[in-house]
């Protein structure tokens, strides 16, 4: 039986787990296997985006496989089907590209936490207004650690998740700014490294990944 965590207990977990690998991949398959290989290796949490073919598939089957080892979330979630049947495939947690108050609403209601995209301190100061705590700063690059810093200031309640451009060689320095976790995608997940070597070869990259971060793998 999967568990239904509260989204207290998962904000908490997500920012232990430090990395949230994203694994934007062109097969749910793919997607599985090379999400187990990570969690093998010590990665506690990950995110399907909603632009692999089949992600509420793979969700369902990482839920599944891996009860317990590891937070599995759909990212990349557009619109309320997609919301839909990420909830109903077992995500314990959802996020989007952008900040769109229909879909806060709906995970709400749902009792599942939701990470919005912002970049602006106006999504950022929304996104508060609208109750939210962790945000996803998309994207973390080029602006870097700087600007991550600098909405701190006016905004210090927020906890934000950079993604996008963060990989282990900038990772330390995002943490040094104040975040308070970090979405690594292409950096533990790479498509072409994947297809080329197996799968495998994300667990010598989940290692760097937590390394960087402060975190041994197993």
């Amino acid at each position: 039986m999967k568990v239904k965590r509260g989204i207290e207990e998962v904000a908490e977990r997500l920012e232990h787990a430090r990395v949230i690998g994203i694994a934007r991949l062109a097969d749910a398959g793919v997607v599985v296997e090379a999400c187990a290989e990570a969690v093998a290796r010590g990665l506690g949490a990950v995110e399907i985006p909603y632009t692999v073919p089949g992600a509420g598939r793979a969700i369902s089957e990482l839920r599944s496989r891996l009860e317990g080892e590891v937070l599995v979330g759909a990212g990349t979630v557009r619109t309320r089907a997609q919301l839909d049947e990420a909830i109903a495939a077992g995500a314990e947690f959802l996020v989007a590209p952008g900040l769109n108050p229909e879909l806060v609403e709906a995970a709400a209601s749902a009792g599942i936490l939701f990470l919005p995209g912002v970049y602006t301190a106006s999504e950022v100061d929304r996104a508060l207004g609208l109750g939210l705590r962790l945000l996803k700063l998309f994207p973390a690059e080029p602006a870097g650690p700087g600007h991550l810093a600098a909405l701190l200031q006016p905004f210090p309640e927020a906890r934000f998740v950079p993604t996008g451009g963060v990989d282990p060689g900038n990772a330390a320095a995002f943490l040094r700014a104040g975040a308070a976790a970090l979405g690594m995608g292409s950096s533990i997940f790479p498509p072409g490294m994947i297809a080329a070597e197996g799968v495998q070869v994300v667990r010598r990259l989940v290692d760097e990944a937590m390394a960087a971060v402060g975190r041994g793998g197993s």
